[in-house]
Parts: C-alpha cells; sequence; structure tokens
C-alpha cells in the first residue's frame, strides 16, 4: 500500500512539474511576442520611419501576428456625426478618447482614435474648432482590435459608452456606411501633431509604460518547478530509505 501510495505522489508530482514548466516556456514564447511588439512600436515612433498605406500595413498585420503599431497615412475626411466615445484618463482627469470614422480617398472606412477629451469638452459644440471639414491628410498608428482586460466593464453601446475598442462593434453601430466604402477591422490611433488640433488631444503610446513582465513570470513558474522537483527527490529517497 506505501509503494502504491508513493506511485501516485510521483506521478501527481511529475505531472505537477511539467505543467509549471509548460507555463514557463508559454511565458518566454510570451515574451519573445511582446519583445517583437515593442520593437514595433519603437520603429514606428521613429522620427525616420516613413509612414506606409493602409493597404499594405493591413496586408502586413494578416500575414505575421506579431505585427502591430504599423505607422501609416490616410487621406480623406472626418464623419463627426458618428463620433465615439472612449471613457479614458489623461495625467489623473477623466474623459474621453474620440473615435471618428475616416472615409479615405480610396473608399476605405476607418476608424479613427483621434485624442483625448475632458468631460467639459465631451459634446461636439463645446469644441468647434475639432470639426474639421474637407479633405485632410493625417499620420497615425494601425492597431489591432483590442481584447478586453477580466475587469473591463462591457461596452454600451446603445448609450455611446465605450470601455475597451471593439472594432467590430463600433463599425455596426454607425449610422450608415457610405455605398461603396469598405470597413477596414482596423483602428488607426492619430499620432501627436498630425491634424494641428489642440482637442482631441493625441498622444503616442509610451514604449517603457507598456507591460513586459513575461520573464518575472517565466522564472517563477521555473523556480516552482524547481522546488516541487526538489520535494519529489527527497519524497522518493525518504520513501525508499
Amino acid at each position: 500500500m506505501r509503494g502504491r501510495r508513493l506511485l501516485v505522489l510521483l506521478a501527481l508530482s511529475v505531472t505537477g512539474i511539467a505543467g509549471l514548466l509548460g507555463l514557463g516556456f508559454w511565458q518566454l514564447e510570451r515574451l519573445e511576442w511582446k519583445m517583437a511588439i515593442l520593437a514595433n512600436l519603437e520603429r514606428a515612433l521613429s522620427p525616420d520611419t516613413q509612414p506606409i498605406k493602409l493597404a499594405e500595413a493591413e496586408t502586413m498585420m494578416g500575414r505575421d501576428p506579431s505585427q502591430d503599431f504599423l505607422r501609416v497615412s490616410l487621406v480623406g475626411t472626418f464623419d463627426h456625426a458618428d463620433e465615439r466615445y472612449l471613457f479614458s484618463t489623461l495625467n489623473g482627469e477623466p474623459g474621453w478618447k474620440v473615435i471618428t470614422p475616416f472615409l479615405t480617398s480610396d473608399r476605405r472606412l476607418v476608424m479613427i482614435e483621434r485624442g483625448f477629451v475632458p468631460q467639459r469638452l465631451k459634446q461636439p459644440q463645446d469644441r468647434p474648432a475639432s470639426m474639421s471639414a474637407g479633405e485632410i491628410a493625417l499620420t497615425g498608428l494601425l492597431r489591432k482590435p483590442a481584447q478586453p482586460g477580466l475587469f473591463t466593464p462591457s461596452n454600451q453601446s446603445s448609450e455611446n459608452t465605450w470601455y475597451w475598442l471593439d472594432v467590430p462593434a463600433l463599425l455596426a453601430s454607425l449610422k450608415s456606411v457610405p455605398p461603396g466604402f469598405v470597413p477596414s477591422g482596423y483602428l488607426v490611433e492619430v499620432l501627436p501633431g498630425s491634424t494641428g488640433e489642440e482637442w482631441p488631444k493625441a498622444t503616442a503610446p509610451d514604449p517603457a509604460r507598456i507591460p513586459n513582465n513575461h520573464r518575472q513570470y517565466a522564472m517563477t513558474w521555473f523556480a516552482l518547478a524547481a522546488v516541487l522537483a526538489f520535494m519529489t527527490v527527497a519524497l522518493v529517497r525518504r520513501g525508499g530509505g
């Protein structure tokens, strides 16, 4: 009976060690993925990086899952009547990020994150200078659709209150899509200075503020695997003694 119990404990320990090692190697894969994304961002923010066309950037993202933060140039007009509002903060002040449909000259519909406005400037009539008319050129970062966090509230599309950037839902909430315009499944974040407007206030992502703890997580899982392996060896020795 004692030998059978020892075998069961040994099997459980080996399974646990294998699981912990698997989690450690998975975190190393996530580390490689995150490093590629941060490299993309740093390259996109470099003043030496030339923007590319939307179609080219979309093709790159579709072909390579590690691609994100691609610097793109767009020419077109904003559809201000269909603004959408994403809850956000800037320097501790609550407010909203303004998401506006953009109709490009090559007949694409792209959701543009134009930047932050405080609560007092949420309504378009309170910031008339931001209601740019006619064709404009802008530069921004093409982003993949986001996923909500564990504690992110649900979007309330009927009230035009958004907590995470669900691009398909944003597109579906629009009053209308002009005939012949093809919606993009990606989002563009306007870079500071791209439009020359004070509000909404565009801010560039800071690579240093993007969490990248995968190495620490991997080391934690490997350390736990080592502890369990040590305890298993000790148990086997004691059982065989």
